[in-house]
C-alpha cells in the first residue's frame, strides 16, 4: 500500500468516526433538558384569562388545562372578565376552523417591548372531532396552547407538551423548566 492510499484510508476512518460522533450528537440535541422560548412573555409569571367560547364541552377542557398548569406553580392564570382578560381561550368556529387549515390549536400574540399584552388561544373543534381526539387528547392540546400563550416555543422531544405534534403527553418537567427559565430570563431574550 503506497503512502497516499494509507493516507486516505486514515482520512476516510476520521471522517466516519465525525460524521457518526455529529450524529449521536445531533439525537442526543433532540432530548431537550428545557422547553425553549422567544423573547416574549408576560411582565411576571402570572396572568388573567377569560373563556369566551360557547361550548361547554370546551369550557372544561380550558378551565381542566389551567388547572394542570396552575398545578405546577411555575405561572399562574387568573379569571378575569373578557373585557379585561389577558389571555382569551375560545374555540373555531366552522368557518373560522377552514382558515386554521390542519392546525387543532392555533395561539397568537401581541407583544410590547417583548411583554406580551394580549393573547388569543383557540382549539379546533371540527379536526379535533375528525381526528377522533380524546378529551384527554383535547386537553393536551389545551395545555399545549397555553404553553404558547406562557412564552414557550416548540419542543422537539416527543416527551414534551409542546411537541409540535403531541396530543398524548401531558405537561412534563422539561415544560415546566420551560416556564421557570422563561420568567428568570429578562423579556427581549431567547433560550
Amino acid at each position: 500500500m503506497t503512502r497516499s492510499a494509507w493516507y486516505r484510508k486514515i482520512v476516510m476512518v476520521m471522517v466516519t468516526i465525525g460524521l457518526f460522533v455529529s450524529q449521536i450528537g445531533g439525537a442526543v440535541a433532540l432530548a431537550a433538558s428545557t422547553t425553549p422560548f422567544g423573547p416574549e412573555r408576560f411582565a411576571q409569571n402570572h396572568a388573567t384569562y377569560a373563556i369566551t367560547t360557547r361550548s361547554a364541552y370546551y369550557q372544561k377542557i380550558w378551565r381542566s388545562a389551567v388547572h394542570a398548569w396552575n398545578k405546577t406553580g411555575v405561572f399562574t392564570f387568573k379569571l378575569a372578565s373578557s373585557k379585561s382578560a389577558q389571555i382569551k381561550l375560545t374555540t373555531a368556529s366552522a368557518n373560522q376552523a377552514q382558515h386554521l387549515g390542519k392546525d387543532v390549536g392555533l395561539t397568537e400574540y401581541w407583544a410590547k417591548r417583548d411583554y406580551l399584552i394580549k393573547v388569543s388561544s383557540e382549539l379546533n373543534p371540527t379536526l379535533l372531532h375528525s381526528y377522533g381526539y380524546s378529551r384527554s387528547d383535547d386537553l393536551h392540546v389545551a395545555e399545549h396552547e397555553l404553553g404558547h400563550a406562557m412564552g414557550l416555543e416548540h419542543n422537539p422531544s416527543k416527551h414534551s407538551v409542546m411537541y409540535y405534534e403531541n396530543r398524548s403527553v401531558a405537561i412534563q418537567p422539561v415544560d415546566i423548566n420551560g416556564v421557570k427559565a422563561r420568567y428568570q430570563t429578562p423579556a427581549g431574550q431567547a433560550s
